[in-house]
């Protein structure tokens, strides 16, 4: 049985060549006689005339076959290996071999895709035949295999009458029984052909549907790039996740076979042969139980909600969960999808195809007061000990900005402030002076957000990665010809006004308050291995940036995040026997839409082993919605994993 290889060898047809014969000329004695008289002509001009008339026919002759001589040498020397490529072609043919794609294993290898094999059957345009009974009879075997199609009659006429120098599927995923019965039937049909066409499955139900993403066909307005990049047409490519992003990796090399044919196109025998060799597996950073776990807790608080979820390591910022809630089936899109289930995806008003937990663009919310309370303090602004007085609020000029409780927090310190999120603490951190308080001031604000990853990139190994946003008066300026005012720093201290992140960005800044002071890039790779060869490559940790925080600064900061869980906004955690330390955040969504929830966590208090950050789009208070779903997460990992 050929592969798919057809499209990539263009046969030509040997056209027949008639030789022209040359012109008869005719030397008429009679009538040059009449012309040229003794009488009116002496008989040495008749003779002139008539070897005039032979010399012209010799050299007529002569330019003849001069032409005819220039002729054959050009199509022997210019044109002779040319001819002598498309003569081989016609009884050569070059038919590759599909290979086996990489597996995907998640930490504990555990396999999280596998190749199947199926079938499909091709139909290639050029090699119909004239014969107008064979033509009814592929005709008749196509309204066959198509009759369960809305407009058989359509689809049927769009293949026979295609002008394409390449194959074009007619079916695929075939039966066993059906695709043995065509390969029956068409061994002598080179038009149509069935072939083997293996896809992938996704093993871990549709919760890594993000992460993984999906291969799929070749889609006609990429078909030019692919066959530029040495693709072949039958191939499946990675469309989105991890199947995308190392696609070179995954791939592996095709197998090639030289074929000699007839003239009609049937194999007659392999010449010579490169046998396949598979794509490299790949191992995650990925515990799949995780993902599993969080899938659980997300179902169980957030069903009707949009969400994400990532976990990282402390100690390698390597990615040990990413969920973007909710999923998809990435094996519908593996295999044929149907109209009606790809309309029920992009109709979904929760939009399941969005990847949240990198490209989801959010306010920070209180989140963000670990990062300016740590930089507060290795700028000697505040103390351990430095205290203010929440009355509930502070007024500037004419405006007043709110703490979340009514009638304030009383006397307050940074553990306090952070334990029970007190605004009013780090308003006074914000302006550069405030009310005889020395604070940080917009641009070491923007400095310290810039230097934890807030509008950057952070590199994970996935496509569609957001920047977030980070404000200044620069962009004010230009966006809303506005000036920058203090009540937007004041803003921007607790994570509220113009600033975006992403929870994956939230995650990486938690895990620098986790991993004394070092911000990672963040990688979902473990290993890459060659099956072949048994050659490992270890992806090692990439450190971003170091020492952003000072051994002192982390540790007060790390025991207001302990607070938060024992008896600030988070207290459902006490007793919890891993000691998880976190930060709870509620970011105003602008108008009279619900605030999105926050929790960002890490455990155990004194040696961390993973952050959990997760957001929960409108969910309403961090308390209420994410700091749950975190803590039956945790439980699972206690239980699990400890």
């Amino acid at each position: 049985m050929k592969n798919y290889n057809d499209p990539f060898v263009i046969h030509d047809q040997a056209k027949d060549m008639k030789d022209s014969s040359l012109p008869n000329f005719r030397y008429n004695n009679e009538a040059g006689s009449s012309i040229v008289t003794e009488k009116s002509n002496p008989l040495w001009l008749g003779k002139v005339v008539s070897i005039t008339k032979f010399n012209f026919l010799f050299f007529a002759l002569i330019s003849v076959f001069l032409v005819l001589f220039l002729r054959l040498g050009h199509l022997q020397l210019v044109k002779g290996y040319e001819y002598h490529d498309k003569a081989e072609g016609n009884r050569i043919r070059i038919e590759y071999q599909p290979t086996k794609r990489g597996i995907i294993f998640d930490r504990w290898h555990t396999p999280l895709v596998e190749n199947v094999a199926a079938f499909s059957l091709y139909l290639t345009p050029y090699q119909l035949p004239d014969d107008s009974l064979e033509f009814t009879e592929i005709k008749n075997i196509l309204e066959d295999i198509l009759k369960d199609e809305e407009d058989v009659n359509k689809s049927v006429n769009d293949l026979l009458t295609s002008e394409s120098q390449l194959p074009k599927l007619v079916k695929d995923s075939l039966d066993y029984e059906v695709a043995v019965q065509l390969m029956i039937i068409t061994s002598n049909i080179p038009s149509l052909e069935v072939l083997t066409d293996p896809y992938r499955n996704y093993l871990s139900d549709s919760i890594n549907s993000h992460l993984l993403g999906y291969t799929s066909r070749i889609y006609e307005n990429e078909k030019d790039k692919y066959l530029n990049d040495g693709y072949q047409l039958f191939e499946r490519v990675g469309k989105t996740g991890l199947e995308s992003f190392y696609e070179d990796k995954l791939r592996g090399t095709l197998g090639k076979q030289q074929v000699e044919v007839d003239n009609l196109g049937r194999k007659l025998e392999i010449i010579a042969e490169e046998p396949s060799l598979p794509g490299k597996n790949i191992v995650l950073a990925i515990d799949n139980g995780l993902q599993m776990a969080i899938a659980e807790s997300l179902e169980k608080y957030a069903s009707n909600k949009a969400a994400a979820v990532i976990a990282l390591d402390p100690k390698t910022g390597k990615v040990r969960a990413l969920v973007s809630w909710p999923s998809f089936d990435h094996n519908s899109f593996s295999q044929k999808l149907s109209s009606e289930v790809y309309n029920n995806i992009i109709s979904d008003p929760l939009k399941p195809l969005y990847n949240r937990a990198i490209a989801g663009e959010y306010p920070s919310g209180s989140t963000i007061k670990i990062i300016v309370g740590a930089e507060a303090l290795d700028q000697d602004l505040v103390s351990r000990w430095s205290q203010v007085m929440s009355f509930g609020g502070v007024w500037y000029d004419k405006w007043f900005f709110p703490d979340w409780k009514s009638g304030g927090h009383g006397m307050t310190n940074i553990v306090k402030a952070l334990a029970e999120s007190v605004n009013t603490y780090f308003y006074f951190l914000a302006l550069e002076e405030f009310e005889d308080h020395k604070g940080l001031g917009l641009d070491k604000i923007l400095s310290v957000f810039s230097r934890v990853g807030i509008g950057k990139i952070l590199g994970i190994d996935l496509y569609g990665e957001s920047s977030g946003f980070l404000p200044s008066r620069e962009w004010k300026r230009e966006a809303k010809d506005e000036i920058w005012y203090p009540g937007d720093t004041m803003h921007l201290v607790i994570g509220q006004g113009d600033i975006l992140t992403t929870p994956l960005q939230v995650a990486a800044y938690t895990n620098v308050i986790a991993s004394n002071g070092i911000l990672y890039k963040p990688q979902l790779v473990e290993e890459i291995q060659d099956p072949l060869t048994g050659e490992i490559t270890i992806i090692e940790p990439e450190v971003i940036d170091s020492h952003l925080f000072s051994p002192e600064s982390l540790d007060i900061i790390r025991e207001g995040m302990k607070a938060v869980t024992e008896w600030g906004s988070a207290r459902s955690y006490n007793g919890h026997p891993m000691e998880v330390a976190g930060k709870t955040g509620t970011a105003q969504a602008g108008g009279d839409r619900v605030p999105h929830s926050w929790f960002t966590s890490f455990a155990p208090y004194n040696d961390p082993e993973l952050v959990i950050t997760v957001l929960v789009e409108n969910g309403g208070e961090g308390s209420s919605v994410a700091s749950p779903i975190a803590r039956d997460v945790w439980w699972w990992y206690y239980n699990n994993r400890k």
